[in-house]
């Protein structure tokens, strides 16, 4: 079973819908997609769904809105992003419409005394 249908049985009992999305969805372009979003959370900078297009050369999925919106939700789920606020999409086929924007989830900070 791959790490998308186990999450897709994991999310199911909370969001159906979202566990539909992940199952229809390639493991292909999900594996892909997935390590985009860990690499840009790894910067330290915010981001869009559109950068995983421009940055790091994701196409499109079959059905966007649902699946970029279950990749960034199990992403959230997860612990790896958090929402960083609404900025307008750089996206060059649409007129600045409001679009979601993420940034890493940051480690939390241990003290030398509590790492030892």
């Amino acid at each position: 079973m791959s790490d998308r249908e186990q999450l897709a049985d994991q999310i199911e009992p909370v969001n159906q819908g979202i566990a539909d999305t992940l199952r229809a969805t390639s493991d292909d372009w999900w594996s892909r997609a997935s390590r985009a979003v860990d690499y840009l959370a790894s910067t330290g900078r915010p981001f869009t769904a559109y950068d995983l297009v421009s940055v790091c050369g994701i196409e499109e999925p079959d059905r966007p809105a649902s699946q970029w919106g279950s990749l960034f939700s199990a992403k959230r789920t997860a612990g790896v992003i958090v929402h960083a606020g609404f900025v307008r999409s750089p996206r060059p086929t649409v007129k600045g419409s409001a679009c979601s924007q993420w940034i890493g989830k940051a480690a939390p900070i241990q003290s030398e005394r509590s790492a030892a």
